[in-house]
């Protein structure tokens, strides 16, 4: 006899929803818009990104519906130290007597990354799912960048083309670690690596080699349940990743040299690589060398800073005899550039040197914050480990060493969002469940035949 399915008769099969709700539904797709919008940008005094421009009618009417999401009480170190950031700007800016037009756009640029997190914490709401969704548009931006490079593959890699490919990739790797198959995760991650090696995109080597082995699972997974561990044990771990980043930085490091020597790469490349890593103070400051001349700028004025958009040749011919005397270059004579502003091409150094103490100090805030988000991924091991330990580090990167303008300040807003996601205290589903029946209220039960009305 065949086996069949049992079926109350009269009830309807319930197709899957993709959303649960239209407001749902409205609220993703303003999610993604926004990010999505950052292809485009205006020019009004400085480059305002399009997604910038969505704020001003989108924002308000979020802050009407769901303001409190903005203002959790988590943030309220965020919003202080941002707001000190822009008090120095300000003040800098009128103490030193900067161009009117710059500093409009030094104010401008801390007042829309506050307006860009209060949006994105309204609309994510520490909702993975709309992480990701975030995430995903992106894409849409990379997709456009890589198309200005067009003709240039490995410029089109580096400016789009490994992030696209290295956060899918994490993606299905998230699949597959959460179902603790680390051995796919591993391959998965050496495949990435492996095509950043070949088309020559050195510090995402390093970002790959590094946010692997930080989620490798060497520690019992953090209980949720309210136990706690003794300071000591977790200093011990915190050592023990620093020293398993350090191991996985250096092997990236060997990786690169190896495959210069044996001439993986074109001449110009290896010449670069080669003339970076030759000097006296290593591959790190070869690649950067706007470093060292913004902490001499931090040095001459840390309090007050040098203004919004400072300009100043001084610095330009110091890094060129930095670079000169450090056998990073073959000249002392400085680059002709059209602006002599004070080179920073960090969002910490560019935010102290313009900003002065307190741009530093909220972006230091920022770097421990993220520090410590990834400390936690590390020990606790979501799902999306492989994918937040590689964004988190990525991050980490882009505040040391890349400049902060565009739409780099809705990506840092986000960032900062999933620093904060990932050290929230995660209630088992088991427990949430039993929280809730605890909170139900219980009612008199009602004669049969009784009328139901409402409480007045």
């Amino acid at each position: 006899m065949p086996a069949v399915t049992a079926r109350v008769l009269g009830r309807r099969h319930q197709p899957i929803r993709i959303w649960n709700s239209r407001e749902h539904f409205f609220t993703e797709l303003a999610l993604f818009l926004l990010g999505a919008a950052g292809t485009y940008s205006v020019s009004i005094v400085g480059q305002l990104p399009g997604n910038e421009i969505l704020l001003f009618p989108l924002l308000p009417v979020i802050l009407l519906v769901h303001g409190r999401r903005a203002f959790n009480r988590e943030y309220l170190w965020f919003y202080v130290l941002v707001s000190c950031w822009l008090f120095g700007t300000i003040v800098g800016d009128l103490y030193l007597g900067s161009p009117l037009a710059n500093s409009i756009k030094g104010t401008a640029r801390v007042v829309f990354f506050a307006m860009n997190f209060m949006a994105l914490a309204i609309l994510i709401n520490n909702n993975t799912r709309r992480m990701i969704i975030f995430q995903l548009s992106i894409f849409v931006q990379m997709f456009f960048i890589m198309r200005f490079f067009r003709g240039d593959f490995l410029t089109q890699w580096k400016f789009g083309g490994s992030s696209i490919v290295t956060i899918t990739a994490l993606l299905i790797s998230s699949h597959y670690y959460s179902r603790r198959r680390y051995w796919v995760c591993f391959f998965i991650v050496l495949g990435v690596a492996g095509l950043n090696l070949i088309f020559a995109f050195r510090s995402q080597i390093a970002t790959d080699f590094v946010s692997a082995a930080l989620i490798l699972p060497i520690f019992a997974k953090a209980q949720t349940s309210g136990g706690r561990t003794s300071p000591f044990r977790n200093l011990v771990k915190v050592a023990l990743l620093l020293a398993l980043a350090g191991g996985a930085a250096f092997l990236a490091n060997l990786t690169i040299k190896f495959a210069a020597e044996r001439g993986l790469f074109d001449d110009s490349l290896t010449a670069k690589f080669t003339s970076q890593a030759g000097g006296k103070l290593g591959v790190l400051v070869g690649g950067r060398p706007e470093t060292l001349v913004a902490i001499q700028a931090i040095r001459d004025s840390p309090i007050i800073g040098h203004g919004s958009f400072a300009v100043d040749p001084k610095y330009l011919k110091l890094k060129q005899d930095i670079a000169y005397e450090n056998g990073y270059s073959d000249t002392d004579e400085p680059e002709d550039v059209a602006v002599d502003a004070i080179p920073t091409h960090s969002h910490l150094t560019m935010a102290w040197v313009e900003s002065g103490i307190f741009g530093g100090i909220f972006w230091i805030y920022v770097l421990v914050l993220t520090f410590r988000g990834i400390v936690m991924v590390s020990f606790s091991r979501p799902p999306l480990a492989p994918l937040y330990s590689y964004l988190l580090l990525n991050f980490v990167w882009n505040v040391l060493y890349s400049p902060f303008g565009s739409v780099n300040r809705m990506w840092a807003a986000f960032f900062i969002l999933m620093s904060y996601k990932v050290l929230k205290p995660q209630v088992p589903q088991a427990t949430a469940a039993r929280q809730g029946k605890a909170r139900l209220p219980v009612y008199p039960r009602r004669p049969v035949g009784a009328r139901v009305g409402f409480v007045g």
